[in-house]
């Protein structure tokens, strides 16, 4: 493994924030609120009317009309400069249309993920299918996200590392970020035995030997420090790697989750599996950057 150099990255100038009027989407809100005016980047707020089998089209678009309007009503949007866009369509389709006729480099979307029988985690399908599919960077604002009504700074990231193909674009737009708050940056690594699914329980304690060759790997895995606004922190962990990124982000008052995610049509385990990705996103307590590859 070599060392990284990235390459600079644009910041943030055109945002599509994706709602379907719900809970999720109102506290997402806040977050584009913030971004938007952090970047002065242009919005589109977006709702895909997807079509049933018992409700006439035109009918679900007067009513996702009627809906949006009250949706606009929130005193975090009201100030904003956007372009609404309600268009009928399966969700996916409609995003990716408006995605490539305006060249969007951020999604922002509020997910209500919640918890399955045996201890499993999903997530909402709408979030599910914008973060697998998605090339720009999503923004996932989980149901445990908290806000700060004095703003939004984010002087800490973590950005969890599977050591064993990471994207460099994921990496670089995690330093991108950093650079552009002056935010420090955690690297993470955690170690869990092969074979053994991302979510089963591993209590093995690290030893000398492990824990020596993960700790030269990040190293090597990390840019040159020149590269960051403020010393970057490197931690190696054991167990369950979702849970060890959640519980690491809230001891360390973390303010943002900075992680690559594999995209549908790639089958190779090349970055963070999707598994963990969603776990983490469902149970966060900040808001999760992905980045597809």
């Amino acid at each position: 493994m070599t060392p990284k150099h990235p390459a600079p990255q644009p910041t943030i100038s055109k945002i599509l924030f994706a709602v379907d009027f719900s809970s999720c989407s109102r506290h997402a809100a806040w977050f584009v609120r913030r971004f938007t005016q952090r970047y002065g980047a242009r919005l589109w707020i977006v709702h895909a009317v997807i079509p049933g089998a018992f409700v006439h089209t035109d009918a679900a678009v007067r009513r996702a009309d009627r809906r949006m309007a009250q949706f606009l009503e929130s005193e975090l949007l009201r100030d904003l400069s956007y372009e609404v866009v309600i268009r009928a369509g399966e969700l996916w389709a409609v995003l990716s249309e408006i995605i490539m006729e305006h060249g969007v480099d951020l999604i922002i979307a509020g997910t209500r993920g919640r918890s399955w029988w045996l201890g499993k985690i999903i997530l909402g399908s709408a979030a599910e299918l914008i973060v697998r599919n998605a090339s720009c960077p999503v923004l996932t604002v989980g149901p445990h996200v908290d806000h700060h009504e004095d703003g939004y700074a984010i002087p800490r990231i973590v950005f969890p590392t599977d050591l064993v193909c990471a994207s460099d674009r994921a990496l670089c737009r995690a330093i991108a970020v950093a650079n552009e708050q002056n935010a420090q940056l955690i690297f993470l690594h955690v170690l869990h035995r092969r074979g053994l699914p991302v979510d089963y329980p591993d209590e093995e304690d690290i030893d000398d030997e492990r824990y020596t060759d993960a700790m030269t790997r990040m190293k090597l895995f990390i840019p040159s420090p020149a590269d960051f606004p403020r010393d970057p922190i490197v931690l190696i962990e054991s167990g369950v790697p979702a849970d060890c990124i959640v519980q690491v982000a809230r001891d360390r008052g973390v303010d943002l989750i900075a992680m690559s995610v594999r995209r549908v049509a790639t089958a190779t385990r090349s970055h963070i599996p999707w598994s963990t990705a969603y776990r983490v996103i469902a149970s966060a307590t900040c808001p999760v950057l992905t980045m597809g590859t």
